[in-house]
C-alpha cells in the first residue's frame, strides 16, 4: 500500500531534514523488503506473486483504495490465494521530534524490529466480520517468530481498522522497522520474516 517508503541509507546517529523517508528507487524502499520476503517464499516452494505497484505516488491520499484494486485483480486472476501480506514501514518519535530506532540482535547481526498491525470489526467499523481468521494466522507468524528470533517481534497491534484485510482471511499487515533504520537492517529483518513465514505456512 505504501511502497515508496523507506530506510536511512547510513548508520548514523542523528537524523538530517536532507533525509527523505520517501523514495521511488525500488532497491531502497519497500518493494526491496516485499523482493526478499517472496524470494524466501518461493524458495521455501510457496508460489508467492509480489506486486510491486506504488499505491502511494503520486498521491497518498487514497493509497488504500488503489491497493485495494489491485489485491481484488489478483485475487481474481489467482483463486488459489490463500495470503495476502501488506508490507510497510513504521515511523516512532519520541517527544516532538527525535526518531526512534527499533533493532534487535539476531545471531550477532541488528535487525530492524517487526510489528503484525491486525483489523477488526469493532467500534465503528463494519464489514470486516472475519477479522478473527486473520487474527488467527497472525497469531502462529508471532508465535513462530518469538520462537525463532526472540525479540525481533513488537507486540502485535489490533486496531478498529480494515487495512484491506476484509479482502482475505489470510491478510497481514507487517511493518518493517521505522525510518530511522537503516535499509540493511530492514533487509536482514525481511530475510528472518520471509523464513518464519515459509515455515508457518508449511505446517
Amino acid at each position: 500500500t505504501h511502497a515508496t517508503e523507506s530506510f536511512m541509507t547510513e548508520n548514523t546517529s542523528y537524523y538530517t531534514t536532507q533525509y527523505s523517508s520517501r523514495n521511488r528507487d525500488n532497491s531502497k524502499n519497500m518493494v526491496k523488503i516485499g523482493e526478499i520476503v517472496a524470494s524466501r517464499l518461493n524458495e521455501a516452494g510457496i508460489k508467492t506473486v509480489h506486486d510491486k505497484t506504488l499505491h502511494d505516488y503520486p498521491e497518498y491520499t487514497g493509497s488504500y483504495t488503489r491497493a485495494a484494486k489491485t489485491i481484488n485483480d489478483y485475487l481474481k486472476k489467482y483463486p488459489s490465494i490463500k495470503v495476502v501480506l501488506d508490507l510497510h514501514r513504521d515511523a516512532v518519535t519520541s517527544g516532538e521530534s527525535d526518531k526512534v530506532k527499533l533493532v534487535s540482535e539476531i545471531k550477532g547481526k541488528k535487525a530492524a524490529q517487526v510489528m503484525l498491525v491486525m483489523g477488526s470489526q469493532t467500534g465503528t467499523v463494519t464489514g470486516h466480520s472475519k477479522w478473527q481468521e486473520n487474527l488467527k494466522l497472525a497469531f502462529k507468524v508471532q508465535q513462530k517468530l518469538e520462537q525463532k528470533y526472540p525479540t525481533l517481534a513488537r507486540p502485535l497491534l489490533l486496531m478498529s481498522k480494515l487495512y484491506n484485510q476484509n479482502l482475505s482471511t489470510g491478510a497481514l499487515l507487517i511493518e518493517f522497522a521505522t525510518d530511522a533504520n537503516t535499509l540493511d537492517e530492514a533487509c536482514y529483518s525481511a530475510e528472518l520474516v520471509g523464513t518464519a513465514l515459509a515455515e508457518v505456512l508449511k505446517e
